[in-house]
């Protein structure tokens, strides 16, 4: 025995309603995962600008006699990059990563050490905008095309 037939259309109607929320909720812990990520990755993104790039940048810079700016137009210039230049450098770069608070840092930011290219491009506004907070005159170097390359 079926239902009448406006019964039917009443649970066809409240079934609709139905996946419209769950749809509309789906979105919404979408949305929030999407930004709690965020948010993570500003943190870490900020300690590893703050903690590891900023230091390392004015170390080589001080050991040349120029200023962070000044190496980071060099370094773009050569077309360097840190990951290069720690390849190019092991034990000075073992000395680095052995200090008791490179270890803790490291650990903090270890998500961002396996990150793909294509991270670093998707988030490339959010780094730049904490950079921009930190070091507004590194920012500016890496804003030119060759620094965005």
């Amino acid at each position: 025995m079926e239902p009448p037939k406006n019964h039917r259309d009443e649970l066809r109607i409240n079934i609709q309603v139905l996946e419209s929320d769950i749809s509309k909720l789906e979105e919404k812990i979408a949305t929030r995962e999407l930004e709690k990520a965020t948010i993570l990755a500003k943190m870490q993104t900020r300690l590893f600008l703050e903690r590891i790039f900023a230091p390392y940048i004015d170390g080589i810079c001080s050991a040349w006699g120029v200023t962070p700016e000044e190496g980071l137009r060099i370094l773009i210039e050569e077309n360097e990059t840190i990951d290069k230049i720690a390849k190019n450098n092991p034990k000075e770069l073992k000395e680095l990563l052995n200090q008791p608070e490179m270890k803790v840092i490291i650990t903090m930011v270890a998500p961002l050490g396996s990150v793909s290219d294509d991270w670093v491009k998707d988030k490339i506004d959010v780094l730049l905008d904490i950079m921009k907070e930190l070091r507004p005159e590194l920012a500016t170097v890496i804003e030119t095309p060759e620094g965005m390359e």
